[in-house]
């Protein structure tokens, strides 16, 4: 390359920083900031996902998305999310989606605004009332996950807590447990959770199943609060099957039963759970046929790209050697592994 190409690509490169740093500078208002947001000029429709179509899946996904100075999608993230793929499809149906920009002292700027995509199949009942307190709650979630929240949150997640909506019963117990938005009230905390394991959320099964094992605050009652916890990670409370799973292989309060603990390990592996990921993984090599080793270095594969230091040790001692046809099947299965 001579000297003047380089120097060429230098300037290019240097220009192309500077773009993306001025695009990255780009200040992104809200209507708290005086500004007037963006405006939706044309829509593009979502399309179902066949799974979601087949669980008869309907919802709402609400979308945060950053409008640029030239009413174009520049960041889309997941507010409300409705999950079976759904989530995914609506990001790309907005991202196709045509604004007019947010204005602030009459020029154009980059704007935040919040949308919704409706997923509706015909001739199917959707109940409304239902899906505006799903959602209620998850916009309140999000205010508190990123440090947005106001004392209309707070109102938000007692409101719904006093129309007997298990997940903001369970949340607004626990900030009144811990005095966290509202003054602390352990008595009435105590009874929301409880109330809200009677209504079938898991989270507050799992807690009031280990009360009744261990004799907390309810009457001691192992073979009922075991049934509970089970019952918790059924339904999917990732803490539920880690405990099982736990015990399980430990023989901690329930027969020791390896086969079962792979099973509720497999459980919150597929939710995304490193630690069941790498003691699952630990199981199957422990049980030495090939087809194991292969799916255990899939799960290993999977934490340790999500920063698990364990499953980085116990991969670099069984990475090697493996056939081109076994990297290939943990490839091809490491998609299927994770719960969508």
């Amino acid at each position: 390359m001579s000297a003047e190409m380089a120097a060429r690509c230098l300037l290019l490169i240097w220009m192309a920083a500077g773009a993306a740093l001025a695009f990255q500078a780009e200040p992104v208002y809200r209507a708290r900031d005086g500004a007037q947001p963006a405006k939706v000029l044309r829509r593009v429709e979502p399309r179902y996902t066949p799974e979601a179509r087949r669980e008869m899946i309907q919802g709402v996904v609400v979308l945060e998305v950053v409008v640029d100075a030239q009413g174009d999608p520049a960041r889309i993230s997941v507010v409300s999310p409705l999950g079976f793929g759904l989530d995914e499809r609506a990001i790309q149906a907005v991202s196709r989606w045509k604004f007019e920009p947010g204005t602030r002292d009459g020029r154009p700027v980059s704007t935040v605004i919040t949308v919704e995509v409706n997923f509706r199949l015909f001739r199917h009942r959707f109940d409304e009332a239902s899906e505006a307190r799903r959602t209620a709650f998850n916009l309140a979630v999000d205010e508190i996950q990123r440090n947005r929240r106001t004392p209309q949150t707070l109102a938000a997640i007692r409101g719904l807590a006093q129309q007997k909506y298990p997940p903001a019963m369970y949340l607004y117990a626990k900030m009144l447990e811990s005095g966290d938005g509202f003054e602390r009230d352990a008595e009435t905390a105590f009874r929301l959770i409880v109330e809200a394991a009677d209504r079938h959320y898991p989270a507050a099964m799992y807690e009031v199943g280990r009360m009744r094992m261990e004799g907390r605050r309810l009457e001691k009652d192992p073979e009922r609060g075991l049934e509970l916890v089970r019952n918790a990670a059924v339904l999917r409370d990732r803490r539920a099957q880690f405990f099982l799973a736990s015990a399980y292989l430990g023989g901690d309060g329930v027969a020791r039963d390896v086969d079962r603990a792979a099973q509720y390990f497999r459980m919150c592996a597929a939710e995304g759970e490193t630690p069941c990921q790498v003691q699952l993984a630990r199981i199957l090599l422990d049980r030495g046929d090939e087809r194991g080793r292969v799916q255990a270095i899939a799960w290993l594969e999977l934490a340790a790209e999500r920063g698990n230091p364990e499953a980085a040790l116990v991969l670099a001692e069984q990475r090697a050697p493996l056939s081109a046809k076994e990297v290939s099947w943990i490839r091809r299965i490491k998609p299927q592994l994770i719960r969508n």
